[in-house]
């Protein structure tokens, strides 16, 4: 005659597979934390002023750059708005030159229309270092900065410096930057003994 646990040993056993399927269904339901934005800077050099202008119904969080300090767009390096790995892509019927940063937690940021590269496909860039030159590759109608702020590819709002650039104005000279992408500091030197 098979023997069954006794009474109190069962009530155990029910209590330890209950407590089990709760915890594994509070991890599997859990949902994941957002991952905070890296504190963007503006794509091009520090110290330059720009306006910008929303870019189109079609791209609902893209803004397009021009220089509005007195300097030629077209020619003028730009940079990286935070740290991350940069990949080379063209498109001739659109985007024409671009780089993707990949700044890691789902973060991308997109740099359209560059008329040269200035770092190798797959290259780790640090914030404010040099990626491209502004240019008019692809379909676009003159040089400026198109720019874009993805989480998860899908487009952001942008902000710069954690603050919200929207509404964006629907021409330029409305509003401007002045950018502070100083790049990164170098460390500190290492303390000789």
């Amino acid at each position: 005659m098979p023997r069954f646990p006794t009474r109190p040993a069962r009530r155990a056993l029910v209590a330890l597979l209950t407590l089990a399927a709760a915890t594994l269904t509070a991890v599997t339901v859990a949902p994941s934390p957002a991952l905070a934005a890296p504190t963007f800077k503006a794509p091009f050099p520090c110290g330059q002023r720009w306006t910008y202008s929303h870019h189109s119904a079609e791209v609902r969080q893209a803004l397009d750059f021009v220089r509005a300090d007195g300097g030629v767009t077209g020619g003028t390096p730009q940079v990286a708005s935070a740290a991350g790995v940069a990949r080379r892509y063209s498109q001739p019927s659109g985007a024409g030159n671009y780089i993707v940063i990949d700044h890691g937690g789902g973060w991308t940021t997109y740099y359209f229309h560059l008329s040269a590269y200035s770092v190798p496909d797959g290259a780790y860039v640090q914030q404010g270092q040099q990626i491209g030159i502004t240019g008019s590759t692809g379909n676009s109608s003159g040089a400026h900065v198109h720019y874009e702020q993805l989480y998860n590819g899908v487009g952001q709002v942008i902000s710069i410096n954690g603050v919200s650039l929207a509404p964006y104005p629907g021409q330029y000279n409305q509003r401007f930057l002045v950018s502070d992408n100083c790049g990164t500091p170098p460390p500190p030197p290492t303390p000789r003994y």
